[in-house]
């Protein structure tokens, strides 16, 4: 008599291949559906910024394109190049928590990062004549100081602080003539009041913020300053019109 333990075993292999097939078959899903979801998004974002530039989105959380079949998107990341706002060009950042196909979120966090190039037009009034660039720790702003004889090659040091519609730029040390001191002990030198009431700390108004945006804070970095923003809770009645919810 045959044995009929190879029928018994038959099985297995069929199972596990089914298996396989089922597995492959959600993945494939979850990445169409999510390529779909993420679409709409930029296709919104897009409308809602208008940047020169590219926009991209991210679903960040694991089977977000399945989850958004229950209208639940999770946590997403978009990136818009080249966005202009009060006469400034910019790259933002935006990672928004909770976000529902009908546009609504629990609110996130954004960052502005502008260029120093789109900076220095910024401050020209404030700071004439001067080079807006950074040195790891802060902003730096290099040229020269004071007028006719008194004038000398400087570079600024300066720190960065934002309220709820403006950044502040005050400049904390100076170098000049290779010499670094703090912005106090300029007033015992020599003509060096001349120059002193050009060091003095200037505002710089964002102009007005989307709604329920708020400013939070700057820092320099390797290519401009970093502007961080919070944004608030949103529902999907108020982002209807012509650009459309995810």
């Amino acid at each position: 008599m045959k044995s009929s333990r190879p029928m018994l075993r038959r099985p297995v292999p069929v199972l596990i291949a089914v298996g396989l097939t089922l597995t492959a078959a959600g993945a494939v899903t979850d990445l169409t559906v999510e390529h779909i979801a993420r679409q709409r998004i930029e296709q919104a974002a897009a409308c809602r910024l208008s940047p020169a530039g590219t926009v991209t989105a991210d679903l960040l959380d694991p089977l977000a394109g399945l989850r958004s079949l229950t209208g639940d998107l999770g946590t997403v990341r978009v990136e818009a190049r080249r966005v202009r706002h009060a006469d400034t060009e910019m790259d933002v950042r935006a990672d928004l928590r909770d976000v529902t196909t009908d546009g609504a979120t629990s609110g996130g966090t954004a960052t502005a990062s502008v260029p120093y190039a789109a900076l220095q037009k910024r401050l020209a009034d404030a700071a004439p004549g001067m080079t807006v660039g950074g040195d790891g720790n802060g902003l730096t702003l290099t040229g020269r100081a004071g007028t006719g004889a008194l004038s000398l090659p400087v570079t600024v040091h300066a720190g960065v602080t934002a309220t709820a519609d403006s950044l502040t730029v005050t400049p904390t040390t100076v170098t000049v003539l290779g010499r670094t001191m703090p912005i106090d002990a300029l007033a015992g030198l020599p003509g060096a009041s001349a120059f002193t009431g050009e060091l003095a700390p200037r505002t710089v108004p964002v102009g007005e913020l989307p709604d329920g945006a708020r400013l939070t804070g700057a820092r320099a970095d390797a290519s401009g300053l970093a502007v961080s923003l919070s944004l608030s809770r949103t529902t999907g009645t108020t982002t209807g019109g012509k650009c459309a919810a995810a």
